[in-house]
């Protein structure tokens, strides 16, 4: 004869343990699903390891001590920095190669120059454009030319040196076929004022010789800005 099965009940212990674990899922499941709402709608933290945050067009005063957010273009404000760390090269340049606006009195600039020409009755020249432009014009009075194999002088003691500040040097090395002339302004060409300009001379030679040539160092000592001007001189038969 069979045995009769009766039903088997749930113990409360066993009910109560069901329960929970049910209550736990149903409660991460919402979570769950709730995630993206729930996140959209959180708003946005009043700071940032304890520090405001302010718009790229805030001004100086209101973004002290505040994060500064970049503008729409990814970009600070260009005065958020008082001033930049100094840089001794620039796209690859040592900063002594770099030209400046203007020579400090008492800086010295050197160079050559050179003309090369050919005509028994003639002319030959050559100007040159100052790398940094003079504080005042030097008169041709401060102004000297040593001839190729003369004595140096006290205001121009050696190629490349000057003396005193707003003078001018010029160092003859070669010379053929051609006659010294005369130096001048070189932003005034034909009769102007003789001397160095700010910016820069024209030399010019009177040639005796089918090939003519002359070439030397000069060497300019920036002065003040008290230096005038001279008046224009009138034009010469040696003048071009």
């Amino acid at each position: 004869m069979t045995p009769i099965t009766r039903p088997r009940l749930f113990r409360r212990e066993q009910l109560s343990r069901d329960l929970r674990s049910a209550a736990v899922a149903l409660v991460v499941s919402v979570l769950v699903l709730a995630a993206p709402s729930v996140a959209a709608k959180i708003t946005n933290a009043d700071t940032v390891d304890h520090k405001s945050a302010v718009g790229a067009g805030a001004s100086v005063k209101k973004r002290a001590g505040k994060l500064v957010a970049t503008n729409k273009q990814g970009r600070l404000p260009n005065d958020i920095i008082a001033k930049a760390p100094d840089a001794n090269r620039l796209d690859g340049l040592d900063s002594t190669q770099l030209r400046s606006v203007a020579a400090a009195p008492g800086t010295v600039q050197s160079g050559l120059w050179g003309a090369w020409g050919g005509n028994a009755d003639g002319y030959v020249a050559d100007a040159v454009t100052l790398p940094s432009r003079l504080p005042g014009d030097i008169p041709l009075s401060r102004v000297t030319y040593i001839n190729s194999g003369a004595a140096m002088t006290t205001e121009c003691p050696g190629p490349g040196r000057v003396g005193p500040a707003g003078w001018a040097c010029f160092y003859e090395l070669n010379r053929g076929g051609a006659t010294y002339g005369n130096i001048f302004f070189q932003d005034e060409l034909g009769g102007g004022p003789s001397g160095v300009s700010r910016d820069g001379f024209g030399i010019y030679y009177a040639c005796s010789s089918a090939e003519c040539y002359a070439y030397g160092r000069w060497a300019v000592k920036a002065g003040t800005a008290a230096s005038a001007r001279v008046p224009a001189r009138p034009a010469r038969r040696s003048n071009p």
